[in-house]
């Protein structure tokens, strides 16, 4: 028995090594990862396009900035201006159909439905043509400027490209840096609020603030901030030039202070049209559409006192020492 007992450990440590080695994957062949199919450097870029049917888009960029000139100019975001370069360069094929790509009717890549096309400064252009959707659900028919092949490309990168114009836009017609504010003052239709940091040299979080005449602590403050940070636009702006802003209706004052202690007032004017109330910046750029009920939940967040926080409950009394029975 005690001569078996070594078999039996390597026995043990073998089935052990191979249950591992099975776990990860030791004995699958690794697939290999695709090459991408586009290098491109994001300073190299003059623009690029997006045509899907008769919609194009266009951005160029200039000394580093995008500007969108297809199908109107809009404030751009440039986090998404510049991460398209960055899902472009990150395509890359699932498989070939056909090497020769001799019948791209078959394919529905002799007009294709989609084209998205990047242009470098040298001239050069890198087009990716999507056609036909597969039989196999999730992907299409897609070729690669430069190759005849028809190659398998999955829906999910397509939908990264295919953006529209408003997944461009800035959105947000006010911007806070919390840090900076030292108050904000709302004017809507006659009624006006304001809310005052009165810690100028604390933390957002941490200093005192007043809501009209009433202290409020520095958590408590932020969901008023919160309020005019987060108003968004679901419609294209237009160039503030085109909105006649006269009489407004909405005003909205942010005193703001850099890290000099140098104090700025930033004032936005707002004009009702049926439905919306048409924001601006003062001699800004652009014009932002906002639902009048959003707005007048603006108003009415400023109306309401801060929460109070809930009362501690009270200990509960001591019980009364239990009677001593009498001897």
């Amino acid at each position: 028995m005690r001569r078996l007992i070594p078999t039996l450990i390597l026995v043990i440590i073998c089935v052990g090594g191979f249950w591992y080695a099975s776990s990860q994957d030791f004995f699958k062949e690794k697939k290999d990862t695709p090459p991408p199919l586009a290098k491109v450097t994001k300073t190299d870029v003059a623009s690029y396009t997006i045509k899907s049917g008769d919609t194009e888009i266009e951005l160029q960029q200039k000394d580093g900035k995008w500007t969108m000139t297809k199908p109107s100019a809009v404030p751009l975001n440039d986090y998404t201006a510049n991460g398209w370069i960055d899902s472009f360069n990150l395509l890359s094929k699932e498989a070939t159909i056909d090497a020769e790509g001799k019948d791209l009717a078959k394919f529905g890549l002799d007009k294709p439905q989609q084209q998205f096309t990047v242009k470098l400064n040298n001239g050069t252009e890198q087009t990716l043509s999507v056609g036909n959707a597969m039989l196999v659900q999730g992907f299409d028919y897609a070729m690669f400027s430069g190759s005849p092949e028809v190659f398998k490309l999955s829906d999910s990168q397509v939908k990264s490209l295919a953006l529209a114009q408003m997944d461009f836009m800035e959105k947000s017609p006010i911007k806070l840096e919390y840090e900076q504010v030292r108050g904000v003052n709302v004017e809507w239709q006659g009624a006006k609020y304001t809310l005052t940091k009165t810690d100028t040299d604390k933390k957002s979080y941490e200093a005192n603030w007043k809501l009209g005449d009433k202290e409020v602590k520095g958590a408590d403050a932020s969901p008023y901030l919160d309020k005019i940070q987060f108003l968004s636009t679901d419609q294209p702006a237009k160039p503030a030039g085109e909105v006649k802003i006269d009489a407004p209706e909405l005003r909205i004052e942010v005193k703001s202070a850099d890290t000099s202690g140098k104090e700025t007032t930033t004032v936005y004017l707002g004009k009702v049209q049926q439905d919306n109330v048409w924001i601006a910046q003062q001699d800004g750029q652009w014009a932002y559409s906002l639902p009048v009920a959003t707005v007048q939940e603006l108003a009415d967040k400023f109306k309401e006192p801060p929460e109070q926080p809930e009362p501690s409950p009270a200990p509960s009394p001591s019980p009364s020492p239990a009677a001593q029975p009498q001897q």
